[in-house]
């Protein structure tokens, strides 16, 4: 399947052409409620970070939050130099680009930080080998200001780019990690309800008290 991530707009709105229609049912239905816009669309969409070919651990999570730093964050240069990079897959130091010790600053760094810091610090974990080996795919690409403003079923054809990603992670044998969403990828693929998903996807920390001793383990030799 080509990726539809190709012909992302160069500036804001970031939206792809064949997803308009869907974000704009879903702002103005949040519109209509008083609520504003639902999704941002003056962020850079975020549908996976990571190379999902050569990555070891894959994490299927829900979709990237909004932060209200971050379209200030993404007209930074060397951030968006990444964001687009990681969009078109082109190789770079830092495939997950949250764990560039120089994208620190940003949100995206210390969300990712902070919900990875059993693995960087009580696993002793190198954050550039975390961040050539492991992938995150959302089930939603764009910005939202909270989950509960998703749809439940996919609106936005550029879904299925990220859906095929998640289904070859399978045929690959990589080790799957659900983060969120458990029922949405679930009616997906019936394949992802037999992975193994965090104990509370309310605070999706990769820690041991979250996916269990054995799990973590199997998470600590598969990203070392």
């Amino acid at each position: 399947m080509r990726n539809p991530w190709l012909k992302l707009p160069s500036g804001p709105r970031y939206v792809l052409p064949c997803d308009c229609s869907g974000i704009a049912s879903l702002n103005q239905r949040d519109d209509a409620k008083g609520k504003g816009s639902a999704i941002n669309d003056q962020s850079i969409p975020e549908p996976f970070i990571g190379n999902p070919r050569s990555a070891t651990v894959i994490l299927l999570n829900l979709n990237p939050g909004d932060s209200p730093d971050d379209p200030n964050t993404h007209r930074d240069p060397q951030f968006r130099e990444a964001l687009l990079r990681n969009l078109h897959h082109e190789s770079q130091d830092y495939p997950f680009y949250a764990l560039n010790p120089a994208f620190a600053w940003t949100d995206c760094g210390r969300w990712w930080r902070a919900h990875l810091r059993e693995l960087l610090d009580e696993a002793r974990l190198e954050p550039v080998t975390v961040g050539r080996r492991l992938c995150v795919i959302e089930w939603f690409p764009y910005h939202s200001r909270n989950a509960r403003a998703l749809p439940r079923r996919p609106v936005c054809p550029s879904q299925d780019y990220s859906f095929e990603l998640a289904k070859q992670t399978l045929e690959d044998k990589q080790l799957v990690i659900g983060m969120r969403a458990r029922k949405r990828w679930t009616e997906i693929d019936e394949r992802f309800a037999s992975i193994p998903y965090l104990n509370n996807p309310q605070n999706p920390a990769i820690s041991i008290r979250n996916t269990g001793e054995s799990l973590f383990r199997k998470i600590v030799k598969a990203l070392t």
